[in-house]
């Protein structure tokens, strides 16, 4: 009897094991949830003072979502006192650490990410899919320094396959200060680390700056189906994770990704404003790509023109005080202004973009550096209720930008992005 009674309880330890999560990773619980959201908190940063409040909104969004799927939180943030951690977020509003690492590291390292991703994972398993946050610092591709040095031929760019150091996601001070300066992970490292990773995740959402541009939405195409952001720069607060979370868990696609725009866009920033916002379906980015090609040579030579791109919706400026350093035009502006809008050309290239772009909330003012973009700074106009917004960015090389006195070598740069080469920049003498 003592070894029937043995026998079971065995047995009961063995399914009590499987069915939650846990930090060991040698055991694989019985996956419950339809999706398991991750949410990637790079907070060892100027950001740092923002992550506690946010997490607060998590926890309270949590619970207005499906009880039974998973959000797991990976958080770093500038504490000489609490080491990275992993949690999951119950539905009764309790954050339950999983995982504490042993020791601080850098979360803009691309193979650190990969790790903590598959962490995630393990303990936390879906039967269906699942969905990833990106939150904290971004700038699309302008160059800082990076987490890590890696070569970027021109071949090797044009296959995905390199890394190219740009400033991009996720700054680490890599000493536990809340400053704006360390270390980055770019995205053609951010590609591979989710290459690692080996799944395609249902979306993307980029809680974080300037992410929505065509060059970073190229190099993330293998990774995910729908990636959701802004175009812009946002508000310091980030995302309104109290209404959002439980859009995370919404099955039907269309209405998962436009919820999350909707609600995004509903909050009110600290000038009155909405952050502008967008979804690109990345299977059309080849077709896109092909579209936007045979077009470069007329857009390159209108933009050798005065003043070419004066009133030109932008989403990003290295220092607002410089003309030149306004970067990150609006796509569909600056083909739509070159190639002419009754052009039957352009209306052929729009189909395609619109079938890449599939949802935008259009702003006609955010927060950005305490300006309003409705004015700008130079005066002209936000093209607010027209077709000129398209709600994702493209850089276009600009003479403008061989100034000596630039910040980032942009023309050079962009030679390190595949899009460079999709589009066919070279041929156009860039």
């Amino acid at each position: 009897m003592k070894k029937l009674y043995l026998l079971l309880a065995c047995i009961t330890i063995g399914v009590s094991m499987l069915t939650a999560c846990q930090s060991d990773d040698a055991e694989s619980p019985t996956p419950q949830a339809r999706r398991t959201v991750v949410v990637y908190m790079s907070g060892e940063n100027n950001l740092s003072g923002y992550l506690q409040d946010d997490i607060n909104e998590i926890i309270y969004g949590r619970q207005l979502a499906p009880a039974n799927d998973n959000l797991v939180l990976f958080v770093d943030k500038a504490s000489s006192t609490e080491k990275p951690y992993i949690a999951k977020v119950t539905a009764d509003g309790k954050q339950e650490k999983l995982y504490e690492y042993s020791e601080d590291f850098l979360a803009s390292d691309p193979e650190r990410m990969a790790e903590v991703l598959k962490r995630c994972i393990n303990l936390c398993p879906a039967t269906e899919d699942y969905g990833l946050v990106l939150w904290g610092h971004a700038s699309g591709w302008i160059i800082e320094k990076d987490s890590v040095a890696h070569s970027n031929t021109q071949a090797s760019l044009s296959n995905g396959n390199a890394h190219a150091p740009r400033r991009a996601y996720g700054i680490d001070s890599g000493n536990n200060t809340a400053t704006l300066k360390g270390t980055w992970l770019n995205i053609p490292s951010l590609r591979q680390a989710l290459k690692q990773v080996g799944m395609m995740w249902k979306f993307i959402f980029c809680d974080c700056c300037n992410m929505v541009n065509v060059e970073t939405a190229y190099e993330l195409r293998d990774a995910t189906p729908y990636f959701i952001g802004s175009p812009a720069e946002i508000p310091g607060q980030g995302a309104p994770y109290t209404t959002l979370v439980k859009d995370f868990f919404k099955y039907d696609d269309k209405e998962m990704y436009t919820s999350i725009c909707d609600d995004y866009y509903a909050q009110i920033d600290d000038i009155g404003g909405h952050t502008p916002m967008a979804v690109v379906k990345t299977s059309e980015l080849q077709a896109l790509a092909q579209a936007t090609r045979p077009l470069m040579a007329k857009v390159n030579d209108f933009l050798k023109t005065s003043n070419s791109t004066q009133g030109m919706i932008y989403y990003y400026a290295y220092d607002r005080s410089k003309e030149m350093e306004k970067t990150l035009y609006d796509m569909n502006d600056v083909i739509r202004t070159a190639i002419g809008a009754d052009a039957p050309e352009y209306k052929q290239w729009k189909e395609v973009f619109d079938q890449t772009v599939i949802y935008s909330k259009l702003s006609a003012k955010w927060y950005n550096k305490c300006i309003v973009l409705s004015d700008f700074s130079d005066g002209t106009t936000f093209k607010h209720g027209n077709v000129s917004f398209g709600g994702m960015s493209m850089f276009f090389p600009l003479e403008k930008y061989n100034n000596s006195a630039m910040s980032h070598d942009y023309n050079e740069t962009i030679k390190k992005l595949a899009w460079y080469y999709a589009v066919g920049w070279s041929e156009q003498g860039w």
